[in-house]
């Protein structure tokens, strides 16, 4: 690993990438996003699908609600240091924390088990080929990609500029089982 660049320095570098995609393009980017990922069959086949409340930088997977059909939709919400998954029937349920993120309300009857998820979402700064994914910092997805309850098909989702060679990594760091991008599913020998 001898002069791969820190995570800080890949931040950086691929946010400023992302940075450049004008905001229209943004959104033609994150359609085809969605496009892909409908029309997987582990998708398709879903029957609880967790989502991420993208930020200004991030694919805007709220367009998935038009393939959302019979399926349970959860989000997730911060507890301390670790993210619970919470259903939600709306977008308009998500509210800004005070992290400024769109969140559910915590209420203990909308708990998912991370058991029953079919297909997980999982944002990030950067991906590799790989499924290796470098987050923003804080571990969250991480310890929730960590938990040995979680048999869900785990796919990162980013633009194209935010695919890299490789992600540093360290032994907390967990991986995606898939990659898709507005260029569709990003080979992978994982998913």
């Amino acid at each position: 690993m001898a002069g791969m660049i820190s995570k800080a320095e890949l931040r950086r570098s691929v946010r400023e990438k992302v940075d450049l995609i004008a905001p229209s393009d943004l959104a033609e980017k994150s359609a085809r996003i969605c496009g892909a990922i409908a029309s997987r069959p582990e998708w398709r086949q879903a029957r609880t699908v967790c989502l991420f409340a993208p930020h200004s930088h991030e694919p805007a997977v709220d367009a998935l609600w038009r393939h959302i059909g019979d399926k349970q939709v959860c989000y997730p919400r911060v507890a301390g240091t670790r993210l619970d998954l919470l259903f939600v029937r709306h977008l308009s349920e998500l509210k800004t924390s005070r992290w400024n993120l769109r969140e559910p309300e915590y209420a203990p009857e909308n708990l998912a088990s991370l058991e029953n998820i079919d297909v997980l979402l999982v944002p990030g700064v950067a991906f590799s080929r790989d499924g290796g994914r470098l987050g923003r910092g804080g571990g969250f997805y991480d310890r929730l990609l960590a938990e040995p309850r979680l048999r869900a098909w785990k796919i990162g989702v980013c633009f194209d500029a935010q695919l890299v060679a490789e992600v540093p990594s360290e032994a907390h760091d967990r991986k995606v089982d898939a990659v898709v991008t507005e260029g569709g599913m990003v080979p992978s020998d994982r998913g």
